[in-house]
């Protein structure tokens, strides 16, 4: 599909998501190995820009891993100097983990490109064309998710929270 092209189906949207994902790994991959990290390592820092500080049990479910496996994680990220543990405000019996700004800078610069590519895009659009494309995205992200997750909802109906877990990119 060329941008003068006006038919749209699943199909057209599904190549271009597939070249968005395509493009996507490969540049968090490049990124990770540019920073020494595994692709898990790698998505571990993205969550934690993406969302802020996080216990170590938001971590381990937002990854899929046992609560053994994410400590694994964050003592390795801890010590590659990625991350940094915090006394968790409300819990005294828990830690935050927060991205230390050198390793946010780093992830920073890596999306800068691209941000300022999706700037210039979204500056081209009509002001009337704004509302449905973020209604298309969100509906798009939403079935990804319900989708991904194995859940058995009808289009429209919002995901329960257990179910929700976006997958941070360093294209948003």
């Amino acid at each position: 599909m060329t941008a003068d092209e006006t038919e749209l189906t699943a199909d057209v949207v599904g190549r271009l998501m597939y070249r968005r994902d395509v493009a996507l790994a490969r540049q968090r991959s490049a990124l990770a190995r540019a920073m020494g990290l595994n692709d898990v390592e790698m998505l571990a820092l993205l969550h934690l820009r993406e969302q802020g500080p996080l216990a170590p049990t938001q971590i381990a479910r937002l990854l899929d891993l046992s609560s053994g496996g994410a400590t694994a994680l964050v003592q390795r990220l801890e010590r590659t100097g990625h991350v940094r543990r915090q006394p968790h405000p409300t819990d005294r019996r828990s830690t935050l983990i927060r991205l230390t700004e050198p390793s946010a800078e780093r992830i920073e610069a890596a999306r800068r490109p691209l941000a300022e590519g999706l700037e210039r895009a979204i500056s081209r659009l009509l002001a009337s064309e704004r509302p449905a494309i973020v209604r298309f995205l969100t509906e798009v992200a939403s079935l990804s998710e319900r989708v991904t997750a194995g859940a058995r909802q009808e289009p429209g109906s919002s995901a329960p929270d257990a179910v929700r877990r976006p997958v941070p990119s360093l294209w948003a």
